[in-house]
């Protein structure tokens, strides 16, 4: 290669990077300037805040749904078991007051009640 052939390449080398440097630069600002432009769309950016928030929302109230559920069950759960355990307390405190030791108890108990009123109507005489 002769110099006058290097001469003509360099400035073409050269003038290929300046393109491709220009190109760049074009779309860094193309992006910038998009950038800026969804900056000053405060209408935009409120409307995407609200609808970010009410996803947000929506989101909650669903997850609360379902805990609000899984509660209402484990209350139902408990709450029969409670009922099955008073049926059975209330079916042995049946089978109790109906053995004969209940009644020979409140006879002992008015028994001791009539013998203490009479002790004490004859202390008083």
């Amino acid at each position: 290669m002769s110099t006058s052939d290097r001469i003509h390449e360099e400035p073409t080398s050269e003038r290929e990077a300046l393109v491709q440097e220009i190109e760049a630069t074009r779309e860094e600002l193309g992006a910038t300037v998009e950038a800026l432009a969804q900056k000053a769309d405060v209408k935009a950016q409120v409307h995407d805040k609200v609808e970010e928030t009410k996803a947000q929302v929506h989101e909650k109230v669903e997850e609360t749904k379902v805990q609000v559920h899984d509660k209402v069950e484990q209350t139902k759960v408990q709450v029969h078991d409670k009922v099955v355990e008073l049926r059975e307390s209330k079916g042995s405190l049946r089978k109790k007051l109906d053995t004969p030791a209940a009644p020979a108890a409140v006879a002992a108990v008015s028994a001791v009640l009539l013998l203490v009123s009479v002790l004490r109507r004859r202390r008083r005489r």
